[in-house]
């Protein structure tokens, strides 16, 4: 930790809220209090278990706490504007975690001695920061409202890679949330860390543009960065990051993006082959301005996502909700679902037009059954040989890492009693996981592994999303009001001659087909309402009419999905939108 020139009064009431609520003499006085002090990128500010003997403003940057039983692993994260230490100086208790900076920060220090005439001056502030560490302590990570990333650093790792005009459209991409600022080595290097400090409190973003050459260039960069942005040439032979094993790189775990630049359309295996040497890092495939808008907003937290539920062939009204999105010039930023609602949201995925997924899902779902298949109900009733192959014909040999948008789908894992959530691999083989009605369709064994639909657990992976989405997220669910009626009071099935009318659909008695379809979804009941509620925007078309295996309801269904996403909307897209988001 190194000294700094002195922050003045407006530097700190712009930045740190309860500052500025402060009578001025109690701010002229807390301001020669306090120590300015920098902390460069992967620095350790303090270590779990000691004294705890100050607290810390930060100014500018952003520090993790590292968990003491496991020291890679972050259990929280300040931003510009909070404070750290305080928790120990109210309960007079050692440092519970290790803090280090996650990039460059600076931070300003105030004395035991100081806070406490502080808490005896003006007690809001030292309520102010209570709430802070209650905050932090009480609500998961990934659930807590920051402004998200306003640095990025764009790290070019193979040539050929157009980085200066990746940076002009990603900047002009920004722009429509504050003012944007790109820096080069030309620009940035020479300074202090005041000057990096300054640039970013008149600008709400930053872009470091890194070059292949300059490693001490690199280097800043990353201290700099809340985010990364690596950029490659699909058609390149993946290799090592440029940054492994030189210096702070891995260590910081920081939101990580491998944006792939293709000319023309993506390839086949690319995403794969470069997502082996990051796991960590969000997948992008980028051909043009509008997928580098898309990069944008799910870099800094300002995405729109959309999550598609379960529920047979009522699953088509959301090719009918995505129409009307489009239309609305809402642009998804990324899909996940579960079921039916993974294969459409599989189509969007792939930047299908909205023509192209009804004429596909048509020819897969409606000019054939898919379930027509009877076989010795030993594990199903049917075989799934023939929705196996609809799959397959439809998506072909794509693995999920080659689709535009980021995308998951939801199985069922019945081996360890759990959702599964997949992101990566065969397309058609999680779909066909993701559909496989329990005693339906026999299960998709893998592994060791065995799966089935994902609508047992979570037919409505709203949470799913938001663990690696920070944004908006609609969620559609079709599954909620379909219930299983019976005509006939019954214990026990009649005389199998009596039962001849229900084979033609006259019968008093639901199907075993609807009976089977029903029960596979009614364990994910209490998750689907936790899901609805914690939705920026739901959307519950009103399918009741619809069976859930009346696959010749499909433009029906895509109708009434349509007009009620075109009804919720009322016509006025910029209250919703990945532009005018409504958190953050």
């Amino acid at each position: 930790m190194n000294p700094v020139p002195p922050i003045d009064a407006k530097v700190l009431a712009d930045t740190v809220p309860w500052f500025a609520q402060l009578a001025e003499p109690v701010r002229e006085w807390l301001v020669g209090e306090l120590e300015p002090l920098t902390l460069p990128g992967g620095a350790t500010l303090f270590t779990a278990g000691s004294a705890s003997d100050c607290v810390y403003l930060l100014l500018s940057g952003s520090l993790g706490a590292f968990s003491s039983d496991d020291p890679a692993r972050v259990i929280g994260q300040v931003v510009a504007g909070e404070t750290v230490g305080e928790t120990g100086l109210i309960t007079g208790r050692p440092r519970s975690a290790t803090v280090r900076a996650l990039r460059d920060s600076e931070l300003m220090r105030l004395g035991r001695p100081k806070f406490e005439e502080l808490a005896h001056r003006a007690p809001q502030a030292a309520m102010a920061m209570a709430r802070q560490a209650l905050d932090r302590a009480t609500v998961p990570q990934g659930q807590r409202q920051t402004l998200g990333p306003r640095t990025l650093a764009l790290l070019p790792q193979t040539d050929g890679v157009d980085v200066s005009g990746f940076a002009r459209t990603l900047a002009a991409a920004l722009t429509r949330y504050g003012s944007v600022t790109t820096v080069g080595a030309g620009d940035g290097q020479g300074h202090d860390p005041a000057w990096f400090a300054a640039l970013e409190a008149q600008h709400r973003y930053v872009i470091y543009v890194a070059n292949a050459a300059d490693d001490a260039w690199r280097q800043l960069t990353l201290r700099q960065a809340d985010a990364l942005v690596f950029l490659a040439d699909p058609g390149a032979q993946p290799a090592p990051w440029a940054e492994c094993g030189r210096g702070l790189a891995a260590p910081l775990p920081r939101p990580e993006h491998l944006a792939l630049v293709h000319h023309g359309k993506p390839r086949l295996g690319a995403g794969r082959r470069w997502s082996r040497l990051r796991p960590r890092a969000q997948l992008h495939h980028v051909r043009n301005a509008d997928d580098v808008a898309r990069v944008a907003r799910l870099a800094v937290g300002r995405s729109l996502s959309l999550v598609l539920s379960g529920g047979g062939a009522r699953g088509f009204a959301h090719i009918g909700v995505i129409k009307a999105l489009r239309e609305a010039g809402m642009a998804i930023d990324a899909v996940g679902g579960t079921s039916i609602g993974a294969i459409i949201g599989a189509g969007l995925a792939c930047d299908w037009s909205t023509e192209e997924m009804i004429a596909n899902f048509r020819r897969c779902f409606v000019e054939t059954n898919p379930l027509s298949q009877w076989t010795l109900p030993v594990v199903s009733i049917k075989s799934g040989a023939k929705i196996s192959r609809l799959l397959r014909e439809t998506f072909g040999e794509r693995e999920i890492e080659d689709l535009v948008l980021p995308y998951f789908c939801v199985s069922a894992d019945l081996t360890e009693g759990r959702a599964a959530v997949h992101r990566s691999g065969p397309v058609w083989q999680w779909l066909r996981a993701s559909v496989a009605i329990p005693g339906v369709l026999p299960p998709v064994c893998l592994g060791g592994q065995v799966h089935v639909d994902g609508g047992v657990i979570n037919n409505l992976p709203v949470d799913v999303m938001r663990e690696t989405h920070h944004g908006e997220v609609i969620a559609v669910d079709i599954g909620g009001d379909h219930a299983v009626r019976a005509h006939a009071d019954e214990i026990d099935l009649p005389a199998w001659w009596k039962l001849i009318p229900d084979l033609f659909g006259r019968g008093k008695r639901p199907g075993i087909l609807q009976v089977l379809l029903r029960s596979g979804m009614v364990n994910s009941g209490a998750a689907t309402l936790a899901a609805r509620q914690s939705s920026s925007l739901l959307l519950a078309p009103a399918l009741g009419n619809i069976d859930l295996l009346d696959w010749q309801a499909f433009d029906r269904a895509i109708d009434i999905g349509y007009q009620c996403a075109v009804r919720t909307l009322g016509g006025d897209s910029e209250s919703f939108s990945a532009q005018a988001p409504l958190v953050g």
